[in-house]
């Protein structure tokens, strides 16, 4: 039941950014585009780490207090690169990029706070008795930065009017990436 709720979780994440497709490149960059790539690359590496965390725990042998510490600060260091990443994008260059640069704050909070949340969980766990309730709180938290991911991908493709935000995000190859 435990590693059903880990790969759930990670499967969310997995579709969380279904909203990036993929497409041609061009072959000129705008900002906006360049905009749209390091974003998708950021989340990408994030959501592989993420992947690769819970991934830890496929064999039941592995749940184990120790292995649920170390994944939880592999966890914040990947968020932390992420959130990084992510401010240091500042605003897209499009007409609803303040919008857009919102919700990336909105975001960085949302995972920053969640990933307390699972570092909390798997400090707070002294045996095997302990893991089933950690897991699941560390399932809500993962879920809760799917929620978060995808709604700032939602406000990234739908601030502009013109769409041009949104079709960098669907012709990028890096966004690709994170649908498949």
């Amino acid at each position: 039941m435990t590693r059903q709720l880990l790969a759930t979780a990670a499967a969310s994440l997995a579709l969380v950014a279904a909203g990036c497709g993929g497409g041609d490149e061009s072959s000129s960059t705008s900002p906006t585009e360049e905009w749209a790539t390091s974003f998708c690359t950021a989340v990408t590496t994030w959501k592989d780490s993420l992947t690769s965390v819970t991934e830890q725990f496929s064999s039941p042998s592995s749940l184990t207090s120790e292995a649920l510490t170390d994944a939880a600060n592999d966890a914040k260091s990947s968020t932390e690169t992420l959130v990084d990443d992510l401010k240091g994008l500042g605003a897209p260059d499009t007409e609803g990029g303040e919008d857009v640069r919102t919700s990336i704050d909105e975001l960085s909070s949302t995972v920053e706070s969640e990933v307390a949340k699972i570092e909390s969980a798997a400090e707070g766990v002294s045996g095997l008795a302990d893991l089933p309730s950690a897991i699941s709180s560390i399932t809500t938290s993962l879920t809760a930065m799917s929620s978060a991911l995808s709604s700032t991908v939602q406000t990234a493709e739908s601030a502009d009017a013109s769409g041009e935000l949104r079709t960098a995000l669907e012709d990028s190859p890096a966004c690709a990436n994170i649908t498949g």
